[in-house]
């Protein structure tokens, strides 16, 4: 279940990347469907932690112990985009957005090549 989740997250991480680099790009804010995209994508990624921890406690740990250290990065990518993102004004919060999501994809990633 923890693979499958964190599939999922890495679908969603990848569609606010690409979604916030648009925005960017076209000088356009995030509105409240993207932002809402945003909350789903760390809540996503927040449960597929939950599992793990899940899985470590009771099958077996991580192979590589970066995993833990990726996955705890994670977790905190969309709140602290949010955080970062929520004083700025239009295009500049689309860069925060874009920024995080890349930044989010390549954690997922590296989560996949870290556990086993």
């Amino acid at each position: 279940m923890h693979g499958l989740v964190a599939q999922v997250a890495l679908v969603l991480a990848l569609v606010i990347a690409v979604a916030a680099t648009v925005l960017a790009l076209t000088r356009r804010a995030p509105g409240s469907f993207f932002l809402a995209g945003a909350l789903w994508t760390g809540l996503v990624v927040g449960l597929a932690a939950v599992l793990g921890v899940g899985v470590a406690t009771t099958d077996h740990a991580p192979r590589d112990p970066l995993h833990i250290v990726y996955g705890v990065l994670a977790i905190g990518v969309v709140p602290g985009a949010a955080i970062v993102a929520g004083d700025r004004a239009g295009r500049r919060r689309s860069v925060v957005w874009a920024i995080a999501g890349i930044v989010l994809v390549i954690l997922v990633m590296r989560l996949f090549q870290t556990g086993g």
